[in-house]
């Protein structure tokens, strides 16, 4: 089937005619834009003519840029003499001078001043959908194999994408016996670090995460968390039978006090050894789940931080840039 939409646009915004023709074709909606859609050997100008001729629709990325340009000019007179609907896309808060000015008196502006653009493009898609005669849905977009398949144009896939490398991360670490010893936060934290990015783009809520106080407190929050991880872990994690880790507590059995005294809590390192590597032997259980508590909340907040981060940097709505 030919192209139903003909997407104009300045070079300058090319970053953002390629995204709005990405998410157009994944709602349905075959595109002609240039160059990809120019056979090579053919003449620009013909092409152009030849893309304009088989659409239904004509938006135009409207920014400064298409406002002085006299390619995008040439191509509004064509869509306006062959009677296409004409769609301005405004990403930029300027008015049509002299001759766009002219020819744009149109009912239909579709403002994308503010992200997530997702959502303009949404009601841009909607009122193609109305404006292309003929049934709906006759083009069916090629289905692309392999990673081609997940679009990253969607929140969702870069939320879970930057989770999954957060996981990847936080189990490497609990694996090379960074994470809390002992505790079930150590894998715990991987399915956090999937689960959360995931959740908040799944709730809707991405957009509250990417405000700056609240990114600024979520990065205090992790800078905290971590000082007092390594904090915590530095003073009472010690090496047990064959190196590996234990923790210890912050007060001594009524035992040990008899026999180390005034080194108790800090106790010498062949104490364990001679309490059979037993921790408990020479500290309370009280004391040692304290520090247990302590490096397992540390490491929880340390994920979640990092984890909303991520969905706020990630997941949220992007405002888009135009090249210089």
């Amino acid at each position: 089937m030919p192209p139903q939409v003909f997407i104009s646009y300045s070079s300058r915004d090319r970053t953002i005619a390629n995204m709005l023709c990405a998410l157009l074709e994944e709602r349905g909606h075959r595109c002609w834009i240039a160059p990809r859609d120019i056979v090579a050997g053919t003449p620009w100008a013909e092409a152009i003519l030849d893309g304009l001729k088989s659409a239904s629709v004509f938006i135009l990325v409207f920014s400064q840029h298409a406002n002085s340009s006299p390619q995008v000019l040439r191509e509004v007179e064509r869509a306006v003499h062959l009677g296409l609907p004409i769609l301005p896309f405004r990403i930029e808060d300027v008015v049509p001078e002299r001759s766009l000015e002219y020819f744009m008196s149109v009912p239909h502006w579709f403002d994308a001043l503010s992200p997530p653009v997702e959502d303009h493009i949404a009601k841009l898609s909607d009122v193609v959908a109305m404006l292309i005669e003929g049934p709906k849905g006759d083009y069916i977009p090629g289905k692309p194999r392999g990673a081609k398949r997940m679009s990253w144009n969607n929140g969702f896939v870069r939320a879970v994408a930057g989770g999954t490398g957060l996981a990847l991360l936080l189990l490497a670490a609990w694996l090379g016996g960074l994470a809390p010893p002992g505790s079930a936060i150590g894998w715990i934290a991987p399915l956090l670090a999937l689960a959360i990015p995931a959740g908040v783009i799944g709730s809707g809520q991405a957009k509250w995460w990417t405000r700056r106080g609240v990114q600024s407190a979520l990065l205090a929050l992790l800078l905290g968390a971590a000082s007092a991880y390594g904090w915590a872990s530095s003073s009472y994690v010690i090496a047990g039978e064959n190196g590996a880790p234990l923790v210890r507590g912050t007060e001594c059995t009524p035992d040990a006090k008899l026999v180390f005294e005034r080194e108790c809590p800090d106790l010498p390192s062949d104490a364990l050894a001679d309490a059979a590597y037993d921790p408990a032997a020479l500290w309370t259980a009280a004391s040692i789940g304290r520090v247990k508590l302590i490096l397992g909340g540390a490491w929880a907040a340390i994920t979640a931080a990092a984890a909303l981060l991520v969905a706020g940097w990630l997941g949220g709505p992007r405002r888009l840039k135009q090249e210089d």
